[in-house]
């Protein structure tokens, strides 16, 4: 009998100690992290500067509040997949914002028609 109730102990503790998938889950670091690899934002930006060659660009963007981040100027990559002729200083964009790897990437960007 207390052998029986140990080990349903045991296999109660090794059940909850894992994710649906039977993976552990430490802390909810694997949640957290595609959490955030989700997470976006879209905002109005201003061109500051363009690095074709490294594809980035330093953008003054509004606040991104999905990615936890006010209204600054800062550094961004810019993902294969973006029209990167669009960063020329002084435009006006709305971009899609996304953080990869601890970077944050454009996704996604066009111009902004509502900007004067």
């Amino acid at each position: 009998m207390i052998t029986l109730l140990a080990t349903s102990l045991l296999l109660a503790t090794a059940t909850t100690a894992s994710d649906h998938h039977g993976n552990h889950d430490h802390h909810g670091g694997h949640a957290m992290a595609d959490a955030e690899a989700m997470a976006q934002s879209i905002v109005s930006a201003d061109v500051r500067t363009v690095d074709t060659e490294a594809r980035t660009t330093l953008l003054r963007h509004e606040a991104m509040p999905e990615l936890g981040m006010g209204a600054m100027v800062m550094p961004f990559a810019i993902d294969d997949g973006v029209d990167i002729a669009l960063f020329q200083p002084g435009a006006a964009l709305m971009v899609t914002v996304t953080r990869r790897d601890g970077e944050l990437v454009v996704i996604a960007a066009e111009v902004d028609e509502s900007a004067g």
